[in-house]
């Protein structure tokens, strides 16, 4: 009983884990993409950056 009970609790804090990590990785991709968005796009055109007046 008191194994069943040790196998929970590691498998709920476990469990726990997989959340947080999930969650700081859909943060961090978030970041990604609104600095993506943000800086100029670099093209095709020799390695300039494009910039808009």
């Amino acid at each position: 009983m008191v194994v069943q009970r040790l196998e929970i609790t590691i498998s709920v804090e476990l469990v726990k884990l997989a959340i947080d990590f999930v969650m700081v990785v859909a943060e961090a991709v978030g970041i990604v993409i609104q600095q993506s968005e943000r800086t100029p796009m670099i093209a095709a055109a020799g390695g300039r950056s494009i910039s808009t007046p």
